[in-house]
Formats: structure tokens, C-alpha cells, sequence
């Protein structure tokens, strides 16, 4: 009776409102949506912060608080390792896990990502704007997986000699059922680890997915193969802004992407994005048409000159010598831009300033740039504000 006592309260931690079949399917329907439209957002580069933070707080409310910790795959791993020389109760639970396994197989960490609630607790806690330490002295180094994988290890040896009656004390996940099953030392000792793992994620990034969880340990190597992972394109003009904003050290071109958890920063804090401020780019585009129905000679060569000036603003700070160099070698026709917009731009420029194209000072425009950018840096414009203050550390004298 006490071990039928004890499995009843196993169950019920999977999910404690299997009774009502209703929302039972509606859970499931929920959180594969949502792990897909993230897929999907992805893969067509629209994710924003706003639809993470959608995304994100469904997982956390709606699989977390409300249903109670849905999925609890961690369970899953504690109920295997305890349960290894049973094997008419472990294929079940090899079915489950292999499930998860699967789909990080095909789409990476996709679910630690987005669908698991604790995932999503901690990535919406790395988002209140805690300060990186980035710099550019950062260097890719081999991942040290040992805390990982010895914590992996304790949860197999503790789940083999004393099973799960000890090792549900340490899955933090149980601290959403709180609310919804009797309260028990575990559930309330998986509470307590619940709010430390919170607070810890205002200042470490994913704490418990990158060190602790049992589940993120087998899906960071599943995660390595995955064919679905965020790639540099042919345009990347190597500025290195990837790998300073990327919590896990995966955004270096070498890097596995095992850890990746699609935060999406990267993406996000991309200089092809970084330097396009969508109202100068109107103002140039006006001037350009303005400046193609008619001008004389001396005209011509004053809107030039403040149209390359202008543009030249755009670049962000910290690379835009080198972004000025990209746009010289795309105006003498050497190398498209990566960003269509500016390169249309350019082709404008090339069709109405034939000849000072042809006769650009190149010389003068990096003494003007030299000239100004500490000013420049010292003023950053609001669109690069938040970019700045999040991706890029200001360099150490």
C-alpha cells in the first residue's frame, strides 16, 4: 500500500491534472504550438523580443503555474535511473524520453528553449537586462563540462541506491506543484531550489539548464548533431559581434551549438541589423530623390558629400571604419553589401554620382570618421542605445 501510495504520487507529479482529459489535450496542444510558431519564427528570422516574451510566458504560466510543471522531463530521467533494473516499468519511460530526445535530435534545444517551463523562467529572468561581462578579449574556449556531467552522475547513483524517494527532493521543477498537490518535504524542498534557481538566473545565464538538469546534459550532445541550428551566412563580414553577445559561448563559427538555446541574441545584435536606423534610412532616401530631378554641378558635389556623410552615420560605432570599408568596396562595385537596403543605396548613388564615385576621396572620409567618432561614441544614437549597452562592452585601456 505504501509503495502504491508513493507511485500515485509519482504520477501525479507528471502531470496533476490528468483526471480532466480536457485540458489534458489542451496542455499538449498548447506547448507543441508553441515550441513550433517558435520554430517557425526562427527559421523566417521574425522572432522579436515582444513574441519571445509571448512565447516564453505561455510556456511559464500555462505549463508551469497552471498545469504545474508540464512536461516534467527531469522526472523522467530520475524515474529511469531508478527504475534501470525493472525493465516492465522502464520501457515506458524509455518511449518518453526518447521522445524528447527525438525532437532535440531534429530541431536542437528547441525544447529546453522554449516549452519547458523552468527553460522559460530562466531565459525571461536573463532578460531583465542584466549586464553581460562581454569584451573584446573574448575567445573561444572548449565548453568544461565536469559540474555537468558529475551532477548527472550523483542523480544516477542516488536514483540506483536509494531510488526516487530521495532524488525528487532535487528536481526544481516540483516546485510548480506547489499548488496543486498536497504539500510534501520534496515538493517543498523542489520549491525552495525553484526560487534559488530563479534569483540565480538574474545573474548567470540558464543556471540549471547549463549545470544541473539531468535532461540538459543528454540534450546538449543530442543538440551537437541537430541538422536545425542558427549558421553564419556568406555575408557574414566576420565583425564578431555574435560571439560577444552569445550567453553560451556557441555564437563562434567553430562552435557545435550544442548549447544554443535559440535566445536569439545573436541574431538580434547582428551588425547587419545593428547599424540600419529606419528614419535616417528615409531621409537619405528622400534626399536621393529630391537630388535626382535637379541639381547644377555645385549642388551635386554638396549632396554628395552629406549623402556619404550621412550614411556613413548610420554605421555603428565600435566597427565603422571597417563598415566604411564594406561600403567603399560595394560603391567601386568590388562587393555587394550584405544589408539590401544599403545596397540599394548604393546602387542610387552609382546611377546619379557617376563621376564622384569614380573621383571618391576615400582619404577624406576616414580622416572625417577618425575625426569624430569619439564624439560619436560618447553621443550614441537611441536605435544603437540598448544594442550597445547589451552586446558590446566598451574596450579596456
Amino acid at each position: 500500500m505504501i509503495n502504491q501510495g508513493f507511485d500515485e504520487l509519482v504520477q501525479s507529479f507528471y502531470f496533476p491534472h490528468s483526471s480532466n482529459i480536457i485540458l489534458t489535450i489542451l496542455a499538449f496542444v498548447i506547448l507543441i504550438s508553441v515550441g513550433l510558431f517558435a520554430a517557425v519564427l526562427l527559421r523566417k528570422q521574425k522572432l522579436n523580443d515582444k513574441l519571445k516574451i509571448l512565447l516564453l510566458s505561455i510556456s511559464f504560466i500555462f505549463g508551469g503555474i497552471i498545469l504545474g510543471g508540464v512536461p516534467n522531463v527531469v522526472l523522467v530521467i530520475q524515474h529511469i535511473f531508478a527504475d534501470i533494473l525493472f525493465p516492465n516499468r522502464l520501457i515506458s519511460l524509455l518511449i518518453r524520453i526518447s521522445i524528447f530526445l527525438g525532437l532535440t535530435l531534429i530541431f536542437g534545444r528547441l525544447f529546453c528553449g522554449y516549452v519547458c517551463p523552468l527553460g522559460a523562467m530562466q531565459e525571461l529572468a536573463s532578460m531583465i537586462r542584466f549586464k553581460p561581462k562581454l569584451d573584446y578579449s573574448r575567445r573561444y574556449k572548449k565548453k568544461k563540462t565536469y559540474l555537468r556531467w558529475a551532477f548527472f552522475a550523483v542523480y544516477a547513483v542516488v536514483s540506483l541506491i536509494w531510488g526516487l524517494e530521495l532524488t525528487l527532493f532535487m528536481n526544481p521543477i516540483n516546485g510548480f506543484l506547489i499548488l496543486w498537490t498536497p504539500l510534501t518535504v520534496s515538493i517543498f524542498v523542489g520549491f525552495i531550489i525553484f526560487i534559488l534557481v530563479l534569483i540565480a538566473s538574474f545573474f548567470i545565464y540558464r543556471p540549471y539548464c547549463r549545470f544541473f538538469c539531468p535532461f540538459g546534459a543528454l540534450a546538449f550532445l543530442f543538440g551537437k548533431i541537430s541538422p536545425l541550428k542558427i549558421r553564419r551566412t556568406p555575408y557574414c563580414n566576420d565583425c564578431g559581434i555574435c560571439e560577444k553577445i552569445c550567453p553560451t559561448l556557441e555564437g563562434f563559427e567553430f562552435s557545435t551549438k550544442g548549447e544554443c538555446y535559440y535566445c536569439n541574441r545573436c541574431i538580434d545584435f547582428c551588425i547587419n541589423e545593428m547599424f540600419i536606423d529606419k528614419d535616417k534610412l528615409v531621409q537619405i532616401n528622400r534626399t536621393l530623390a529630391t537630388i535626382s530631378l535637379s541639381f547644377d554641378s555645385i549642388s551635386k558635389e554638396n549632396y554628395f558629400d552629406k549623402t556619404i556623410k550621412s550614411i556613413i552615420r548610420l554605421l555603428i560605432p565600435y566597427k565603422r571604419a571597417h563598415a566604411f570599408e564594406e561600403f567603399v568596396d560595394a560603391l567601386k562595385g568590388k562587393k555587394d553589401m550584405s544589408q539590401e537596403t544599403i545596397q540599394n543605396i548604393v546602387n542610387r548613388l552609382k546611377e546619379i554620382f557617376p563621376d564622384e564615385v569614380e573621383q571618391l576621396d576615400i582619404a577624406k572620409y576616414e580622416n572625417w570618421i577618425e575625426e569624430n567618432e569619439s564624439r560619436w561614441k560618447a553621443k550614441v544614437e537611441p536605435v544603437e542605445l540598448d544594442k550597445i549597452f547589451y552586446g558590446l562592452a566598451k574596450e579596456t585601456k
